[in-house]
């Protein structure tokens, strides 16, 4: 399957709402490293390894399950998808819309440690600064930095905030 490497490269660099997680399998002498890539929320998640792709992974009814009958192996098709739920990033952008509702068009993950946030016309961008920037960090439970570039919704204007 290592004649789609390049497929993958190329579509990482193009693609703006794709999502690069770095995935270690294993213990001891027989851990592997592996990506995991995404290319659109909407898309599986594709399992690479060393360049090559081993299979596509996607939640159904709540469960992992692999798309196409690629090699990955129940057990790591169960870790991988622990692992790719314990990330905050699936919940973090809900949880930011529907607590402000009323402000926030849109949020979209750039990466696991970055994200853009598009408020609804017609608010008044000043005071939802200041809102978010005192109560976003109640919202973040990551263990790492996680920087937030917000923009009005003309793109006129913007702000951006790190909670750590």
């Amino acid at each position: 399957m290592g004649q789609y490497s390049n497929v993958f490269k190329e579509n990482l660099m193009a693609g703006s709402k794709t999502v690069v997680l770095d995935y270690l399998f294993g213990e001891g002498d027989d851990i592997n490293a592996y990506q995991l890539v995404r290319f659109a929320e909407s898309e599986p998640w594709n399992v690479l390894c060393n360049g090559y792709l081993l299979g596509r992974l996607s939640k159904a009814n709540g469960a992992w399950v692999e798309v196409n009958n690629g090699s990955l192996g129940e057990e790591r098709i169960l870790s991988i998808g622990k692992f790719i739920d314990s990330q905050h990033f699936n919940l973090l952008p809900d949880k930011i819309k529907a607590h402000w509702e009323d402000s926030v068009q849109e949020v979209i993950m750039n990466n696991d440690s970055s994200y853009m946030v598009v408020c609804r016309a017609g608010i008044e961008f000043d005071r939802f600064r200041l809102m978010f920037c005192s109560f976003i960090p109640e919202l973040v439970k990551d263990e790492w930095a996680v920087t937030f570039k917000v923009y009005n919704a003309a793109f006129s204007d913007d702000f951006e905030i790190e909670v750590l």
